[in-house]
């Protein structure tokens, strides 16, 4: 008589690039005696690299967001359409909306950034009800349109607040997409300090360029207040904007925050190179600038974690080479102190960009 080893449970938080790739992984070598659960609020993979070329009008939605089920099915994974509302961690449970307690034996997390509307609406009163939020995607990418649509019929005074990079590709993009044919403007709402001060001096100098091409107005001051029509400035003064987008930085979600989990002080889980909390090892955290590369790190990882054997170092540096879509059928690459632009740039983005979607998803 055989007795079947118990099924060891991989909890998989997110539909972030690393967990497609642990999903394929898992479809094309086998779960064995694992029982993997994914949980995501939509059923959906958004490609962030393709989300300005959706907004500038080069690609269709269907481009970069794409369904889930027959990756799912393929890599023997379950399905659930959840957000989490806080984690156990010494319990080994995840609460979620649906009213269930998930429990796992592994539990990895790969969300996409994180928005708390309550400490944005904080910091700038209104937002809530006066702002366009670019995360979550899934609800972007549908509200988008409307506001296109509404740039159709008169101008519009749109503001981009952000003082980073997917901040400044959002606003070349909207500026190309909202021009005609009525003249929108756009304006970026970029902060106090410099603005792109962490990416290469090449990519920084095209991008200022880039920016005063496209009739962009760089505004160096702070959002603190959104009405309808206006938005308040931290120097008091106002600016008419009827289309408040809001792009910046995402930070990590309040219930992993109060999970418990040893962090650094500013409440941000402390993970290894491992990618493993520093406190509980069963709990693996793909942070949010982690490179593409960090996919099939993870995924040998959590096989580690299951079956034993040896843990690989995760790719820490982000990669050198930047490329940004300029919103116009162009992009600027840089390389250091290198750098490139122009439509031949934006093909090979383009190229790169469809080749690793279409990885993602070849099982």
């Amino acid at each position: 008589m055989s007795v079947n080893p118990p099924r060891i449970h991989l909890v998989l938080l997110g539909a972030g690039r690393a967990h497609m790739q642990v999903l394929g992984s898992l479809a094309r070598q086998g779960s064995g005696h694992l029982a993997v659960t994914l949980v995501a609020p939509h059923p959906y993979y958004i490609e962030r690299a393709m989300l300005a070329g959706y907004v500038a009008g080069d690609y269709a939605l269907e481009q970069l967001r794409l369904p889930l089920d027959r990756l799912i099915e393929r890599s023997g994974a379950s399905f659930v359409p959840a957000h989490v509302i806080a984690l156990d961690p010494d319990g080994r449970r995840v609460q979620l909306s649906s009213g269930d307690a998930l429990p796992y034996d592994v539990l990895s997390i790969n969300l996409e950034p994180a928005l708390e509307r309550e400490r944005i609406e904080q910091a700038m009163p209104g937002a809530r009800a006066n702002a366009l939020f670019t995360h979550p995607l899934e609800t972007f990418v549908h509200l988008w349109p409307q506001l296109l649509a509404l740039a159709g019929e008169r101008a519009l005074q749109v503001a981009v607040v952000g003082d980073g990079l997917p901040a400044v590709e959002l606003a070349l993009a909207v500026a190309h997409a909202v021009a005609a044919p009525h003249g929108s403007r756009v304006t970026l709402v970029a902060g106090s300090a410099p603005l792109l001060t962490d990416p290469s001096s090449a990519l920084q100098r095209r991008l200022l360029a880039r920016l005063k091409q496209s009739h962009i107005t760089l505004l160096h001051d702070q959002c603190t207040g959104i009405a309808s029509g206006v938005m308040q400035l931290a120097s008091g003064a106002t600016l008419a904007c009827d289309a408040p987008l809001l792009a910046t930085g995402g930070g990590t979600p309040g219930w992993l925050m109060q999970a418990g989990l040893l962090a650094n002080d500013a409440g941000e889980p402390l993970v290894n190179e491992r990618l493993q909390s520093d406190s509980h090892r069963q709990i693996f955290i793909v942070p949010d600038d982690a490179p593409a590369e960090v996919g099939p790190v993870l995924d040998a990882n959590l096989r580690t974690a299951v079956g034993g054997g040896s843990f690989r170092k995760a790719p820490g540096e982000p990669p050198r080479l930047r490329i940004v879509s300029c919103g116009s059928g162009q992009a600027v690459a840089a390389w250091g102190p290198l750098g490139l632009e122009g439509r031949e740039v934006w093909h090979w983005k383009d190229r790169r960009d469809r080749r690793q979607l279409a990885a993602l998803f070849a099982v």
